[in-house]
């Protein structure tokens, strides 16, 4: 049993940037008032399902809540909110609204409508772009709806090709608004959906050569700190921190045994800046605004700085203790305060122990058991500016620390990232920033877990190119050997060419014994299927060019699964050879084809054979089948082994492809079916249906569409109809 980790609250979200920041800053005054760790977990975008280890961390670490914002997909929120309800877990949702949770949320509609009216009644705006969040996201649709409703409010109609995705994602917005701009620029405003996304269109607008405010006014929500670029962006302030307070609150109350309150809404507001400028501001106004932007950038420079050297720096790494040693360099740049980094156990041993394949797969299964890596050993520790010699054993991985450092999971505010490239799944960074920079680099666990990659795959091809090198030394020494052999024959010529004859004679039989085998069916001996469209193929272009019949059976022994089912599926596989022989003495002349179709079906192509051909055929089998009085007693059509025959005879050169015979001869095994079976039906090519066992000739119509097919097709069933 895993030992619980006291009072400790997991907050699921996309990532640390300002949003989530904020939201922190304001849950940390109230988790710590009532001694409640903090542990963050990031969703990835990269993986279907939530991670396996996580899954299995929540079921047995003994957390005693839950707060998450929306994560990178709506399924992995579902998953998320279905296992804590399970565990019983208290659960806050930040930026949702249900009735069955308990929410927070900040209030779109307010500040979106003010900001909408600030544009359209202040501004003028008349034909804004819409630059959308996450399509499944409350936040992202209610800002869409207050955007449309106030444009119709005011008869101002709405442009869908300037609705653009921004998935709330700078990088996004910036590629989608530059693909609009090569199409038209006949738009005066840029509304996103969120603080990052209105960024990106910034830069997309001045690589354009269009400035804003004066050609285009942008405006984004959140007011995030990053809004401190030039000009200064209007946005909404959402009161994140307020929201947090307000989430951490709200899990107390649920910790406490009260009732769980219903959605809250925190009030929003509209925030007014040059990116909209309708009135200047004064000389000392845009100095100060002007000097915070200065300030900003220099921190968003430093942390970009770093990011690059980091990046640059592992494009060199060769080796895994390579990537670690740049990893520790840059901690201090990272402003981190602890740093762990758990490798997969298999991915840590000598190269020749290297798995064979890097993949695993990164989603949990319905049982919670970890579908991922099941061992990490943890090859980082870094503490308080020290690395420290970190455990030598493997642990498993949902526990995302060593026993030893279990401890460290309720200090401070771990974040933890899956280290996952694709299908591909290295292990988990747990990391901390200080206190005085709490919004911490967005990507470093995708650089580490890309420069994983590169060093895993590097290695993962030496290994392979080892293997090869050994390859080629024994192919070598084995080529030395025959060349030996081959220097002491040239005193035997004619005996060594004999004997290459024989083998040449040998290996013709072989290779012709082999494609014989591989046009074959296993259990009966008799042709395959393969083998059966091959005949079928060739024999259908040569009737194309020269005229003439092509005639096919399409035999179904009836009721073999009740046979199956009652004598079992050896005395079935006899049976099976028994029917097979049975067809294969009916077909006699050369160029004629006994196949297995499939399962109990079997099919025989007849070239140049007529419709008196085929009906030979079928009652010679009806024959040999019945003389062999296979006991069925779990038949109801007789009690032996009998079976149907659907006869079709075409000609080719009337017919654009050999499916129609096909096609045709499954619809004679039909309305075989549907007559009782035990019977054979021919169908020409004028569609006239003859059956064999009556006599009586059965004329209807070709169906529209033919009837599907189906082993134990019934009278009630559509198909041909007799008359």
């Amino acid at each position: 049993m895993v030992e619980d980790v006291t009072r400790l609250v997991v907050l699921a979200a996309t990532g640390i940037e300002e949003y989530q920041a904020s939201l922190l800053r304001g849950m940390r005054p109230v988790l710590d008032a009532h001694n409640l760790s903090r542990l963050v977990y990031l969703d990835s975008e990269e993986t279907e399902a939530l991670s396996a280890n996580f899954v299995q961390f929540l079921r047995r670490s003994g957390a005693v809540g839950l707060l998450t914002t929306q994560l990178c997909h709506q399924q992995h929120l579902e998953e998320l909110v279905e296992l804590a309800a399970e565990l019983s877990l208290p659960t806050v949702v930040i930026g949702a609204e249900d009735d069955d949770l308990s929410c927070v949320r900040g209030d779109n509609i307010t500040g979106m409508r003010a900001l909408m009216g600030h544009l359209l009644d202040e501004c003028g705006v008349r034909r804004p772009v819409l630059v959308r969040g996450w399509a499944f996201q409350q936040d992202s649709a209610e800002r869409e709806a207050v955007f449309r409703e106030e444009l119709a409010a005011r008869g101002i109609p709405v442009d869908e090709e300037l609705v653009i995705e921004g998935r709330f994602v700078s990088d996004i917005a910036h590629r989608a608004l530059r693909t609009l701009l090569r199409r038209r620029r006949d738009f005066d405003a840029v509304v996103a959906c969120n603080d990052p996304a209105a960024h990106g269109c910034i830069t997309a607008l001045t690589e354009a050569g269009l400035e804003v405010p004066d050609d285009v006014l942008v405006t984004g929500f959140d007011n995030n700190q990053d809004t401190l670029h030039w000009p200064g962006l209007t946005t909404v302030d959402q009161s994140l921190a307020e929201q947090g307070s307000t989430a951490a609150e709200l899990l107390v109350a649920q910790l406490e045994g009260r009732s769980a309150r219903p959605t809250v809404c925190v009030p929003s507001r509209l925030v007014v800046r040059d990116s909209t400028a309708v009135e200047s501001r004064t000389e000392h106004e845009q100095l100060n605004a002007a000097l915070q932007m200065v300030t900003s950038a220099r921190t968003r420079i430093a942390n970009r700085d770093t990011s690059a050297n980091f990046t640059r720096t592992t494009l060199t790494c060769r080796t895994l203790d390579d990537v670690l040693e740049t990893l520790v360099s840059s901690l201090e740049w990272f402003k981190l305060r602890r740093c762990f980094v758990a490798i997969r156990a298999d991915l840590c041993g000598a190269l020749q122990d290297l798995p064979t394949s890097l993949f695993t797969d990164t989603t949990g299964s319905p049982d919670g058991q970890p579908a991922s890596a099941s061992t990490v050993r943890l090859l980082l520790d870094y503490r308080d500016g020290v690395p420290h010699p970190p455990p030598p054993d493997p642990y498993p991985a949902h526990l995302l620390l060593p026993d030893s450092l279990r401890g460290q999971l309720t200090e401070g505010m771990l974040v933890v990232s899956t280290l996952v490239v694709g299908q591909r799944e290295y292990g988990h960074l747990l990391t901390e920033r200080h206190d005085a920079a709490l919004a911490t680099y967005a990507t470093l666990h995708v650089d580490l877990a890309r420069a994983l990659d590169t060093v895993f795959s590097r290695r993962a091809l030496e290994a392979h190119a080892s293997n090869l090198e050994a390859v080629v030394d024994r192919r070598t020494e084995e080529l030395e050997h025959r060349t030996e052999e081959l220097a002491r024959r040239t005193r035997d010529l004619q005996a060594e060419v004999i004997t290459r004859m024989r083998a040449e004679q040998q290996l013709q039989v072989a290779n012709s014994e082999l494609r014989q085998t591989a046009m074959r069916d296993g259990l009966t001996g008799i042709a395959n299927r393969a083998a059966f469209e091959l005949h079928l193929a060739h024999h259908w272009e040569t009737l194309t060019a020269a005229g003439g019949p092509l005639t096919m059976l399409l035999v179904d022994v009836d009721r073999f699964k009740n046979y199956n089912d009652n004598y079992g599926h050896i005395a079935g596989d006899d049976t099976l050879r028994a029917v097979a022989d049975c067809l294969r003495r009916s077909a006699c002349r050369p160029d004629d084809l006994v196949a297995r179709y499939g399962g109990e079906e079997f099919a025989a192509v007849l070239p140049q054979g007529n419709a008196n051909a085929g009906l030979t055929v079928a009652m010679r089998f009806q024959t040999l089948l019945a003389e062999q009085a296979l006991p069925h007693a779990a038949s109801d059509i007789a009690p032996v082994v009998t079976a149907s025959v659907g006869i079709a005879v075409v000609h080719p050169a009337r017919r654009p492809e050999p499916t129609d015979l096909v096609a045709a001869a499954d619809r004679a095994l039909y309305r075989a079916k549907q007559l009782g079976r035990n019977r054979a039906v021919l169908v020409e090519d004028d569609e006239t249906a003859t059956d064999v066992a009556t006599g009586p000739q059965h004329r209807a119509p070709r169906p529209e569409h033919p009837a599907p097919r189906h082993p134990a097709a019934e009278p009630e069933h559509n198909g041909p109809q007799s008359v």
